[in-house]
């Protein structure tokens, strides 16, 4: 294989991890929006105005929202945007990842991550609630990754990367049961899993810095003092620009910039 056809192979790859992306980040978008609220994930979507279900062409990433002008098929009610701009979000992190990573065996991990910090975040931004149907599959998926894809050669890495993750936030809930919620202490225990220990314990110091941030920018917003604060998204944020450095990305982007 030539140099052009090597690129051209490259291209068709990224193109395709692009809307393999898209279609993850539809999917999980309807876990996050739907298990918080018990309901199933393999019934068929509906418009939210009208209630039509939906045909299967109605729910293709992107496509289906450039066909249908951002309206409703059955009732032309309008569809924001704001589903459209996560999936193609999520195909992007996707691209990146593939290309950042060189399509390297961790480039599952790193899918595997993206899904769940999107998940928990679209969850615990809406309701409120990280889900043990959420954080369950993940844990037991991201073990597996990690003992076929380890991040280090030492056998409990993984496992030091859960203690850390969820022991100082359990000891935490022990002292103040209001000071942490159970879904932020299981969600960085499943963290710990996938960037390690020492990532573990960077994250939750960046994650309570971004959760400041977000609090302080509401206050002044609104002018109101926020009951709950959504630690999810700031885990997510945080845990993944962690991951960028533990999984080596960081080093790949400085060497390909720095040609």
């Amino acid at each position: 294989m030539d140099l052009y056809q090597m690129n051209v192979f490259l291209a068709f790859t990224y193109v395709y991890v692009f809307i393999l992306g898209m279609c993850m980040g539809s999917f999980f978008l309807v876990v996050g929006y739907r298990v918080p609220q018990k309901e199933t994930i393999m019934g068929r979507s509906h418009c939210d105005a009208c209630k039509e279900e939906l045909k299967w062409w109605h729910v293709i990433p992107l496509f289906s929202y450039s066909i249908l002008k951002g309206k409703c098929y059955f009732c032309a009610s309008k569809i924001g945007l704001k589903n459209p701009i996560l999936e193609v979000f999520i195909g992007l992190l996707f691209m990146s990842s593939a290309y950042f990573l060189q399509l390297e065996t961790e480039v599952l991990v790193s899918f595997t991550f993206i899904c769940l910090l999107f998940t928990i975040s679209i969850s615990d931004y809406l309701y409120q609630i990280i889900p043990n149907k959420v954080l369950l599959p993940f844990f037991l998926i991201g073990m597996m990754e990690r003992f076929f894809i380890p991040q280090s050669d030492y056998w409990w890495y993984p496992i030091a990367g859960v203690l850390a993750g969820f022991l100082p936030l359990f000891l935490v809930g022990m002292l103040n049961e209001k000071a942490i919620g159970g879904g932020d202490i299981k969600l960085f225990a499943v963290v710990g899993l996938f960037i390690g220990p020492i990532g573990a314990l960077i994250s939750l110091f960046l994650s309570s810095v971004l959760a400041i941030i977000f609090y302080v920018i509401t206050f002044i917003r609104t002018n109101e003092k926020q009951k709950f604060i959504p630690f999810g998204p700031a885990i997510a944020v945080s845990s993944y620009l962690i991951y960028q450095f533990t999984s080596g990305q960081i080093d790949t982007m400085l060497q390909l910039f720095s040609r």
